[in-house]
C-alpha cells in the first residue's frame, strides 16, 4: 500500500504538471496605484477569472522612465504588462522616483533611484494579497539590480533578466563603446559624437587593478562625463553580481536580443552563461534579429531603434509567461503533495500509523 501511496503522489504531480493552470487570452482589469513613500504613480494589471495569479514587478532600465517605460515609438512595460495578462499573470509597473519628483538629486544612488522603490512594490504585492508567486522582471539596468533585490527578499520566486548583465557598469559602458566603434568602422560610418567622451572611461578602465578602489576625483570625472551624480556612480560600482549570486538560488530566465547594441550578447549574455550555466534552474534564450528593446532591429548602429513605432516581440512575452506559469504549476503540484503528506485523512489508510 505504501507503493500505492507513492504512485498517488506521483500521479498528482503528473496531472498538475500536464494540465495548464492558466488558459491564454484572459481579459483583465487595470487599476491606478501608488508605490512607496513617494507615492509613485503606477498601474496594477490583474487577469480576470484567475485565482491567486503570479505577479511580475517590472524594473526600469537607466534613465527616468514613466510607468510604461515609454520612449520614442515604444512602450516596453505597457506591452509586457498586457501581454502577460493574456497568459493569466498580473503585473505592477510604476514611475521611477526622479521621473515623478525631479530633478535627479545630487545625492541620488542606485538604491534611491531604483532599488528601494522595487522593495516598496514587493511590499505592495504582499499587502494587496491575492497573488501567487512574485517575479522580478528587470530590463537593462533593472536586470542588473534584480539579483541584488532578490538577495534580501525571500518572497521573490524568480528573476527575468531582459537585456541585463552580471558585469560591472564600467565594463558594460566600455564594451558598448568598443562595439559601436567596431560596427561604425565595419560600415564606414563616422563615429557618433556621443561616443567620443568614452575616452575618459577608457582611461579609467586602463588603470592598474592595484590602484583600485577609484578615487573621489576619478568618480568625479566619470560622473561629469556621463552626467550622473557622484554617489550614483559609487553605488553602481559597489554592485557585484558574482559576489552575491551564490546566495540567490531561485530560478533565472535570461533573455537577450542578438542585435542588442547596448548590452552585447558576446559579453553580457555570455557572462550570464558563465555565471549560471551550471544551474538546472537557469534558462537562456537568445533572439535573432531583436534589438535592446526586444523589437526588430532596424538600424545598423542602433541609433534610431526607438524612433520607429514598434512593439515587444510576442515570442518574448510568451516565453516569459510560459516560464512563470511553469513555476506556478510546479509550486501548485508541490503544495498538493505536501497537503496529502501532512493530512492523514487524505492518505491511504494503511499508511496511517
Amino acid at each position: 500500500m505504501k507503493k500505492t501511496f507513492i504512485f498517488i503522489c506521483l500521479a498528482v504531480l503528473i496531472i498538475f504538471a500536464q494540465q495548464p493552470v492558466f488558459a491564454a487570452n484572459h481579459s483583465h482589469s487595470e487599476y491606478s496605484i501608488a508605490i512607496g513613500s513617494y507615492e509613485l504613480y503606477g498601474r496594477l494589471v490583474v487577469p480576470s477569472g484567475v485565482g491567486n495569479p503570479p505577479v511580475a514587478i517590472l524594473i526600469h532600465g537607466s534613465g527616468q522612465g514613466n510607468y510604461n517605460s515609454a520612449f520614442g515609438g515604444m512602450a516596453l512595460f505597457y506591452d509586457i504588462a498586457h501581454g502577460l495578462a493574456e497568459h493569466g499573470i498580473a503585473s505592477i509597473r510604476f514611475n521611477k522616483r526622479y521621473r515623478q519628483h525631479p530633478p535627479l538629486s545630487l545625492e541620488a544612488t542606485i538604491f534611491t533611484e531604483t532599488i528601494y522603490d522595487v522593495h516598496y512594490a514587493i511590499d505592495f504585492a504582499l499587502d494587496h494579497g491575492g497573488f501567487g508567486e512574485i517575479f522580478l522582471v528587470g530590463f537593462s539596468q533593472g536586470g542588473i539590480v534584480a539579483p541584488h533585490i532578490a538577495y534580501s527578499r525571500s518572497e521573490v520566486e524568480g528573476i527575468v533578466s531582459l537585456a541585463g548583465s552580471p558585469r560591472g557598469f564600467f565594463d558594460i559602458v566600455s564594451s558598448q563603446s568598443d562595439h559601436l566603434r567596431y560596427r561604425a568602422a565595419e560600415l564606414g560610418t563616422p563615429i557618433p559624437s556621443f561616443v567620443q567622451p568614452e575616452w575618459l572611461l577608457r582611461q579609467v578602465m586602463s588603470v592598474d587593478a592595484a590602484a583600485m578602489p577609484f578615487t573621489y576625483d576619478t568618480f568625479n570625472n566619470i560622473a561629469a562625463t556621463l552626467g550622473f551624480p557622484i554617489p550614483f556612480m559609487h553605488s553602481l560600482y559597489s554592485l557585484s553580481t558574482p559576489a552575491i549570486i551564490g546566495y540567490v538560488q531561485i530560478p533565472f530566465l535570461i533573455l537577450q536580443g542578438e542585435e542588442d547594441l547596448q548590452i552585447i550578447a558576446a559579453y553580457d549574455y555570455a557572462a550570464w552563461q558563465d555565471l549560471l550555466g551550471h544551474r538546472d534552474n537557469a534558462t537562456f534564450i537568445l533572439y535573432p534579429g531583436l534589438n535592446h528593446f526586444f523589437a526588430p532591429h532596424v538600424d545598423a548602429l542602433g541609433f534610431n531603434q526607438t524612433r520607429a513605432r514598434a512593439n515587444v516581440d510576442v515570442q518574448v512575452i510568451d516565453d516569459m509567461a510560459d516560464w512563470m506559469n511553469e513555476i506556478a504549476r510546479r509550486n501548485l503540484a508541490i503544495f498538493h503533495i505536501n497537503r496529502i503528506m501532512n493530512n492523514p485523512m487524505l492518505r491511504p489508510e494503511s499508511t496511517i500509523n
